[in-house]
C-alpha cells in the first residue's frame, strides 16, 4: 500500500501565477473539521481541517489546501469561491470561522437569519473586498 497523503499547502504547478507569493502560515491547529479561508494570502487560497482518530486512539489533524480559480476568492459565508463582489471581505472571513460547527448538526439550518443579516449588511457596506460599491 502506498501512502498517498496530501500536504498543507499541496497546490497545482504554478500556483503562484494566480494567487501570487503564496504565504505558508495557516495551521489546523486548535480548529474543529471545516473549512477556513487563508486570510494571509488574500482567500485566493482555502483549507479544509479534518481531524482522524488514529489506532492508538490519539487525533491527528489533517490540513488539506485549495486554490480559488482565477478571479475568484473564499467566501467564507458561503464556503465556495466566489466573484469578490458577492463576498465578505477577506479579513473578516475569521467572524464567520463559526458556521464550520455547524457540520453535521442535522436539526438546525447552516445559516441562521441572523447570519444572513451579518452577511447582507456587510456585503452592502463594502461592495466588495477591495471596499468598492
Amino acid at each position: 500500500m502506498c501512502d498517498v497523503r496530501r500536504e498543507a499547502y499541496d497546490l497545482p504547478a504554478d500556483a503562484e501565477l494566480i494567487v501570487g507569493d503564496v504565504k505558508r502560515t495557516f495551521t489546523c491547529e486548535g480548529l474543529k473539521y471545516g473549512y477556513y479561508a487563508d486570510i494571509d494570502n488574500g482567500c485566493r487560497v482555502f483549507h479544509v481541517c479534518n481531524p482522524v482518530t488514529l489506532a492508538d486512539g490519539n487525533t491527528e489533524m489533517q490540513q488539506f489546501s485549495f486554490m480559488c480559480g482565477n478571479q475568484t476568492v473564499f467566501n467564507q459565508f458561503s464556503m465556495t469561491c466566489a466573484d469578490e463582489k458577492e463576498a465578505i471581505p477577506c479579513e473578516m472571513s475569521r467572524d464567520f470561522f463559526y458556521l464550520n460547527d455547524r457540520f453535521g448538526q442535522e436539526k438546525e439550518f447552516f445559516h441562521t437569519d441572523a447570519d444572513l443579516t451579518q452577511y447582507l449588511n456587510i456585503v452592502n457596506q463594502f461592495g466588495a473586498r477591495s471596499g468598492k460599491k
